[in-house]
């Protein structure tokens, strides 16, 4: 990670708390707002006249190497300031259109201190897609010459568009501290602690993840009984996961010694994609890290067959660009020999993903028969193996994008339509930004895919927001939405150890759980962990309820423990015999 001399803490706002009335001065020169430009062929900014007010359009129309390369300074009054300055950056904005995967425009506020960057102050924000006011303090934390000082904006993120307004770069009187600044907390609807969809959705979770079963203890034909015997899970039925990399696996890293504390179910982040597995080195070490996964009793996700972007594709197929036929043989080919070579390793693919913004293989075609094609050499491969879609943007930025929303259900009927309904499955990633989608809302969008009567997997699950508070407990919230709803088979994070992306952190770097980690352990390995002490009857008889999985059972007879496991699964009697 780069160092900054300070990093700023902000909060995003849905309401202000904390309205200060000290004195300050407004540094922004208003009417010279109109003339900020990005300084790059790969930006625009521009007014436009919008609900009858006139607000900044600002567009990243290509993606550059480095963020900085499209920028704007605004236009300040400048002055000499002093260590402890405190200052306001405030703006309304909002999200046009967006390509992270979180759906949200993205922004990287700079104030410089000195002629170098050492000296920069930094925040960087996502943007909701309604109107709302974002507050940014600062602090100086060194003297400032007035030749130094700018307020600069970084847009050199994805293509993006968004509007502005209400622009305003206030200093304070000294003496005044930071904590006196507006400041904004990040809540969403439903989070209260007494919140009755939690209720409900705990209800729902003890009412769908667990079954009964029955043991009866016998010894020499005839029942045990009044025997004490203690029950408890050890390895849950559902699939809890996380993404990872081979090179972790094969080399025994840290990281995946973590990974087998938390998790049951694996996919790799990169290794089976078709850049990594067209190189040699890379699938031998990826076909290894399948082995050590089998081994350790760990199901793998594959993914992807098909990721129908020039990005995310080698080379060979932009060259062939204009030859529909051979890009189509390259594709067939890969996706069959990908095939191939991992059959009887994986329990589930994502066939295509991103199909929404990636779309150069369905525009070399002509058609979007390339993409069901993968599902048909899936289905003639690894008839076994469950086949899935998966896309961003379903259920982040507040969940209102109905758009692609129904784009996405649509396609998945498109599928079936075209391939005798060959989905089985239905990924939605889940990477969320600042606009936290109320856990209700949640459910109401799996819901809606519900009705296409299918597997539904959150498939990538991330988080922006830094905030440890809302980081725990907004994961929390969203696990008890997600597994409370009957047709979601698996819960992913995308990566499990604290990295530069910051976007998970189950552990840290350390070892110790991250802020998301408490969130994920308290729930699955403690309050869906199910631990009996149970009697058995003058029969031999015992038996109780838990969350599905395998269980290990341990007694006492004659000075010695027995103990052996067995398996509680839905739709199944889940009643065993056990003799000594």
């Amino acid at each position: 990670m780069k160092s900054f001399a300070y990093i700023i803490t902000f909060f995003l706002s849905f309401s202000v708390l904390g309205q200060t009335s000290a004195e300050f001065e407004e540094l922004v020169i208003q009417d010279q707002i109109q003339y900020i430009k990005t300084g790059s062929e790969d930006g625009k900014i521009e007014w436009k006249d919008i609900d009858t007010e006139e607000v900044l359009s600002i567009q990243t129309i290509n993606q550059p190497k480095f963020i900085y390369s499209v920028s704007s300074t605004l236009p300040i009054k400048k002055q000499n300031f002093k260590k402890g300055d405190v200052f306001l950056l405030s703006f309304e904005a909002k999200t046009i259109q967006a390509s992270l995967e979180t759906g949200e425009a993205r922004i990287k506020w700079l104030l410089k201190q000195s002629d170098n960057y050492k000296g920069n102050l930094e925040s960087t924000l996502s943007l909701a897609s309604e109107w709302k006011t974002y507050n940014i303090p600062f602090q100086a934390t060194q003297n400032i010459e007035k030749e130094d000082l700018n307020v600069v904006m970084q847009l050199g993120f994805r293509e993006q568009t968004f509007l502005m307004k209400n622009i305003s770069f206030k200093v304070y009187k000294q003496g005044t501290s930071l904590e006196e600044l507006p400041k904004t907390e990040i809540t969403y609807k439903g989070m209260e602690e007494d919140a009755e969809w939690r209720k409900e959705a705990l209800t729902r979770i003890d009412r769908i993840r667990k079954g009964n079963f029955s043991l009866n203890l016998e010894k020499d034909g005839k029942p045990l009984a009044g025997k004490l015997i203690n029950v408890k899970l050890i390895k849950h039925h559902f699939p809890f996961g996380a993404a990872l990399n081979a090179k972790y696996v094969v080399n025994h890293h840290q990281e995946y010694q973590d990974f087998l504390k938390a998790f049951n179910l694996a996919v790799f982040e990169n290794d089976l994609k078709i850049k990594s597995w067209g190189k040699q080195a890379q699938r031998k070490r990826t076909l290894k890290a399948m082995e050590i996964l089998q081994k350790d009793g760990i199901e793998i996700k594959g993914h992807v067959l098909i990721w129908p972007g020039f990005t995310y594709l080698t080379p060979e197929i932009r060259e062939h660009k204009n030859n529909p036929e051979k890009v189509s043989e390259i594709i067939h080919q890969h996706v069959t020999d990908l095939l191939d070579a991992t059959k009887g390793k994986i329990t589930h693919w994502d066939v295509v993903n991103e199909a929404y913004t990636n779309r150069d293989l369905q525009n070399i075609t002509g058609s979007e028969e390339i993409l069901y094609d993968g599902f048909r050499i899936l289905k003639e491969k690894q008839p076994g193996v469950l086949r899935f879609v998966n896309e961003y943007g379903i259920i982040s930025k507040g969940g209102i994008d109905t758009q692609k929303q129904q784009w996405y259900y649509d396609y998945i009927k498109r599928i079936d339509e075209h391939t005798g309904g060959l989905v089985q499955g239905i990924g939605i990633q889940s990477h969320i930004g600042s606009d936290l989608t109320p856990p209700e809302k949640v459910i109401e969008i799996l819901s809606f895919y519900a009705t296409l009567g299918k597997r539904i997997s959150i498939s990538e699950f991330t988080m922006d927001i830094k905030d440890e508070k809302i980081r725990e407990q907004y994961t929390r919230d969203f696990m008890i939405a997600a597994l409370s709803h009957p047709n979601v088979s698996e819960f992913l994070f995308w990566g499990s150890t604290l990295d530069e992306r910051q976007k998970v952190d189950i552990f840290l770097e350390n070892g110790e759980l991250g802020a998301m980690g408490r969130a994920y352990f308290d729930l699955v390995h403690n309050q869906w962990k199910t631990q009996l002490n149970l009697k058995t009857d003058e029969n031999g008889n015992v038996s109780g309820t838990g969350f599905f999985g395998v269980y290990e059972y341990s007694f006492t007879e004659n000075g010695k423990v027995k103990n052996g496991t067995f398996e509680v699964l839905p739709r199944k009697s889940n009643a065993y015999q056990i003799e000594w």
